[in-house]
Protein backbone atom coordinates (compact mmCIF):
# COMPACT_ATOMS: atom_id res chain seq x y z
CA UNK A 1 0.00 0.00 0.00
CA UNK A 2 1.09 3.82 -1.01
CA UNK A 3 0.31 6.62 0.75
CA UNK A 4 0.16 10.54 -0.11
CA UNK A 5 -0.58 13.66 1.69
CA UNK A 6 -2.91 16.16 0.57
CA UNK A 7 -3.87 19.44 2.11
CA UNK A 8 -7.98 21.00 1.87
CA UNK A 9 -10.08 23.35 2.66
CA UNK A 10 -11.51 21.01 5.95
CA UNK A 11 -7.17 19.90 6.64
CA UNK A 12 -5.08 17.51 5.43
CA UNK A 13 -5.99 14.19 3.88
CA UNK A 14 -4.38 10.98 4.04
CA UNK A 15 -5.05 9.09 0.44
CA UNK A 16 -3.99 4.92 0.38
CA UNK A 17 -3.65 3.23 -3.07
CA UNK A 18 -2.58 -0.29 -4.19
CA UNK A 19 -1.09 1.17 -7.28
CA UNK A 20 -4.32 1.02 -9.10
CA UNK A 21 -7.25 2.19 -6.93
CA UNK A 22 -7.79 4.50 -3.97
CA UNK A 23 -8.25 2.33 -0.84
CA UNK A 24 -8.51 4.53 1.36
CA UNK A 25 -9.23 8.81 2.03
CA UNK A 26 -8.75 9.84 5.97
CA UNK A 27 -8.60 13.56 7.43
CA UNK A 28 -5.81 12.80 9.08
CA UNK A 29 -6.47 12.97 12.95
CA UNK A 30 -9.99 11.38 12.76
CA UNK A 31 -9.99 7.93 14.75
CA UNK A 32 -9.32 5.26 11.77
CA UNK A 33 -6.61 6.92 10.01
CA UNK A 34 -3.60 4.56 9.68
CA UNK A 35 -0.86 5.44 12.12
CA UNK A 36 1.98 6.11 9.58
CA UNK A 37 5.42 7.84 10.46
CA UNK A 38 5.33 11.43 10.45
CA UNK A 39 1.15 11.87 10.83
CA UNK A 40 0.39 13.38 14.30
CA UNK A 41 -2.01 10.80 16.72
CA UNK A 42 -5.97 11.11 16.19
CA UNK A 43 -7.13 14.17 18.08
CA UNK A 44 -8.78 13.59 21.41
CA UNK A 45 -12.06 14.43 20.53
CA UNK A 46 -11.90 12.42 17.13
CA UNK A 47 -12.61 9.24 19.77
CA UNK A 48 -16.61 10.45 19.14
CA UNK A 49 -17.96 10.82 16.35
CA UNK A 50 -20.68 12.55 18.20
CA UNK A 51 -18.63 14.81 19.38
CA UNK A 52 -18.67 19.13 18.57
CA UNK A 53 -20.07 21.76 19.52
CA UNK A 54 -21.26 25.39 17.46
CA UNK A 55 -22.21 29.03 19.64
CA UNK A 56 -22.94 26.18 22.57
CA UNK A 57 -24.65 23.75 20.41
CA UNK A 58 -24.38 20.18 20.17
CA UNK A 59 -23.70 19.73 15.96
CA UNK A 60 -25.26 16.21 16.28
CA UNK A 61 -28.55 18.04 16.89
CA UNK A 62 -28.49 20.35 13.90
CA UNK A 63 -31.29 19.39 11.59
CA UNK A 64 -30.19 19.31 7.79
CA UNK A 65 -32.86 20.57 5.30
CA UNK A 66 -32.60 21.21 1.73
CA UNK A 67 -33.28 24.66 -0.10
CA UNK A 68 -33.89 23.91 -3.67
CA UNK A 69 -34.65 27.78 -4.63
CA UNK A 70 -31.16 28.74 -3.24
CA UNK A 71 -27.72 28.50 -5.48
CA UNK A 72 -24.98 27.94 -2.83
CA UNK A 73 -22.46 29.95 -4.87
CA UNK A 74 -24.95 32.32 -6.44
CA UNK A 75 -23.93 36.41 -5.66
CA UNK A 76 -26.00 37.06 -3.38
CA UNK A 77 -25.53 33.66 -1.11
CA UNK A 78 -21.51 33.87 -1.93
CA UNK A 79 -21.96 37.67 -0.88
CA UNK A 80 -23.78 36.45 2.63
CA UNK A 81 -20.48 33.79 2.93
CA UNK A 82 -18.17 36.80 2.87
CA UNK A 83 -19.78 39.10 5.23
CA UNK A 84 -20.44 36.36 8.02
CA UNK A 85 -24.14 36.59 7.54
CA UNK A 86 -26.22 33.28 8.15
CA UNK A 87 -29.37 32.76 8.17
CA UNK A 88 -28.89 30.41 11.31
CA UNK A 89 -26.93 32.80 13.06
CA UNK A 90 -24.56 30.44 14.19
CA UNK A 91 -20.58 30.67 13.95
CA UNK A 92 -19.68 29.67 10.38
CA UNK A 93 -18.53 25.84 9.93
CA UNK A 94 -14.70 25.18 8.36
CA UNK A 95 -14.90 27.16 5.04
CA UNK A 96 -14.75 24.63 1.72
CA UNK A 97 -16.95 26.18 -1.00
CA UNK A 98 -15.26 27.77 -3.60
CA UNK A 99 -11.34 27.05 -2.49
CA UNK A 100 -9.19 24.82 -4.36
CA UNK A 101 -7.08 22.06 -3.66
CA UNK A 102 -3.27 23.50 -4.12
CA UNK A 103 -2.08 21.09 -6.32
CA UNK A 104 2.15 21.45 -4.65
CA UNK A 105 0.48 20.63 -1.76
CA UNK A 106 0.17 16.36 -2.70
CA UNK A 107 2.97 14.63 -0.75
CA UNK A 108 4.11 11.32 -1.57
CA UNK A 109 5.37 9.46 1.56
CA UNK A 110 7.42 6.48 0.27
CA UNK A 111 10.20 6.78 -1.93
CA UNK A 112 9.79 5.39 -4.87
CA UNK A 113 6.20 6.28 -5.37
CA UNK A 114 4.96 4.06 -8.25
CA UNK A 115 3.58 5.81 -11.37
CA UNK A 116 0.32 3.91 -11.05
CA UNK A 117 -0.21 4.85 -7.22
CA UNK A 118 0.84 8.51 -8.51
CA UNK A 119 -1.60 8.50 -11.24
CA UNK A 120 -4.58 7.44 -8.46
CA UNK A 121 -3.28 10.33 -5.85
CA UNK A 122 -3.35 12.95 -8.82
CA UNK A 123 -6.63 11.61 -9.97
CA UNK A 124 -8.32 11.78 -6.09
CA UNK A 125 -6.81 15.64 -5.75
CA UNK A 126 -7.97 16.69 -8.97
CA UNK A 127 -11.71 15.45 -8.31
CA UNK A 128 -11.88 16.70 -4.88
CA UNK A 129 -10.71 20.26 -5.46
CA UNK A 130 -12.85 20.22 -8.88
CA UNK A 131 -15.56 18.74 -5.37
CA UNK A 132 -14.86 21.54 -3.45
CA UNK A 133 -14.56 24.38 -6.01
CA UNK A 134 -18.52 23.52 -6.84
CA UNK A 135 -18.05 21.93 -10.47
CA UNK A 136 -18.06 18.28 -9.33
CA UNK A 137 -20.80 16.52 -7.87
CA UNK A 138 -19.63 12.64 -8.93
CA UNK A 139 -16.42 10.98 -8.80
CA UNK A 140 -14.49 9.02 -11.28
CA UNK A 141 -11.42 7.54 -9.46
CA UNK A 142 -11.14 3.84 -9.31
CA UNK A 143 -12.14 2.46 -5.90
CA UNK A 144 -10.96 -0.78 -4.12
CA UNK A 145 -11.97 -1.35 -0.55
CA UNK A 146 -11.67 -4.49 2.07
CA UNK A 147 -14.26 -4.85 4.55
CA UNK A 148 -17.30 -7.68 5.12
CA UNK A 149 -19.45 -8.70 2.61
CA UNK A 150 -21.86 -6.73 4.91
CA UNK A 151 -19.88 -4.07 5.17
CA UNK A 152 -19.19 -3.81 1.41
CA UNK A 153 -23.18 -4.10 0.63
CA UNK A 154 -23.76 -0.73 2.62
CA UNK A 155 -20.69 1.19 1.11
CA UNK A 156 -21.84 0.47 -2.14
CA UNK A 157 -25.80 2.05 -0.60
CA UNK A 158 -23.82 5.11 -0.01
CA UNK A 159 -22.28 5.48 -3.35
CA UNK A 160 -26.07 5.86 -4.50
CA UNK A 161 -26.46 8.38 -2.69
CA UNK A 162 -27.25 11.44 -5.49
CA UNK A 163 -25.16 14.86 -4.82
CA UNK A 164 -27.32 17.16 -2.28
CA UNK A 165 -29.84 14.45 -1.44
CA UNK A 166 -30.00 12.62 2.14
CA UNK A 167 -31.04 9.48 3.16
CA UNK A 168 -31.53 7.71 6.91
CA UNK A 169 -29.45 4.35 8.50
CA UNK A 170 -32.90 2.65 7.71
CA UNK A 171 -32.62 3.87 3.85
CA UNK A 172 -29.40 3.03 3.79
CA UNK A 173 -29.91 -0.45 5.15
CA UNK A 174 -33.24 -0.70 2.52
CA UNK A 175 -30.86 -0.02 -0.18
CA UNK A 176 -28.32 -2.50 0.92
CA UNK A 177 -31.01 -5.30 0.69
CA UNK A 178 -31.17 -5.32 4.39
CA UNK A 179 -34.12 -4.91 6.49
CA UNK A 180 -35.23 -1.94 8.97
CA UNK A 181 -33.68 -3.67 11.91
CA UNK A 182 -30.60 -3.59 10.69
CA UNK A 183 -30.10 0.24 11.10
CA UNK A 184 -27.45 -0.19 14.49
CA UNK A 185 -25.52 -2.53 12.13
CA UNK A 186 -25.66 -0.46 9.14
CA UNK A 187 -24.30 2.74 11.09
CA UNK A 188 -21.55 0.77 12.48
CA UNK A 189 -20.58 -0.12 9.06
CA UNK A 190 -21.23 3.44 7.87
CA UNK A 191 -18.90 4.53 10.70
CA UNK A 192 -16.53 2.50 9.31
CA UNK A 193 -16.48 3.87 5.73
CA UNK A 194 -12.72 3.69 4.42
CA UNK A 195 -13.31 5.93 1.80
CA UNK A 196 -14.76 9.52 3.03
CA UNK A 197 -16.26 12.17 0.78
CA UNK A 198 -16.28 9.87 -2.17
CA UNK A 199 -18.10 7.42 -0.83
CA UNK A 200 -20.33 9.95 0.85
CA UNK A 201 -21.17 8.96 4.46
CA UNK A 202 -22.08 12.74 5.38
CA UNK A 203 -25.11 12.40 3.30
CA UNK A 204 -26.62 9.83 5.82
CA UNK A 205 -29.09 11.17 8.82
CA UNK A 206 -30.56 10.45 11.51
CA UNK A 207 -34.46 9.60 10.83
CA UNK A 208 -35.22 12.87 12.59
CA UNK A 209 -32.86 14.78 9.92
CA UNK A 210 -30.34 15.58 12.83
CA UNK A 211 -26.17 15.23 11.96
CA UNK A 212 -25.87 12.34 14.70
CA UNK A 213 -22.37 11.69 13.42
CA UNK A 214 -19.38 11.52 11.46
CA UNK A 215 -15.77 10.03 12.38
CA UNK A 216 -13.96 12.77 10.05
CA UNK A 217 -15.61 15.39 13.05
CA UNK A 218 -18.92 16.66 12.90
CA UNK A 219 -17.86 20.32 11.57
CA UNK A 220 -16.46 18.76 8.69
CA UNK A 221 -20.00 16.96 7.99
CA UNK A 222 -21.61 20.75 8.61
CA UNK A 223 -19.16 21.97 6.04
CA UNK A 224 -19.85 19.39 3.11
CA UNK A 225 -23.24 19.00 3.58
CA UNK A 226 -23.30 23.11 3.59
CA UNK A 227 -21.38 23.20 0.20
CA UNK A 228 -24.27 20.49 -1.33
CA UNK A 229 -26.83 23.00 -0.56
CA UNK A 230 -28.25 21.83 2.47
CA UNK A 231 -29.43 24.77 5.19
CA UNK A 232 -28.32 23.53 9.03
CA UNK A 233 -30.39 24.79 12.00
Amino acid sequence: MFYAQMSSALGPILMCSDGTHLNGLYFVGQKDCPSLTGLPPPLPEADDPTAGFMSGIAIKTFKASKQPDTDLFGPANLARMESGSNSTALESPPACARIRCDPDSLFYMQAPTPDGAKAVFQQTQKELSEYFYGERTEFDVPLEVEGTEFQKKVWRALRDIPYGQSVSYTDVARTAGLTAHHGRPVGTAVGRNPISIIIPCHRVLSSAGALAGYTGGLERKFALLKLEGFSLA
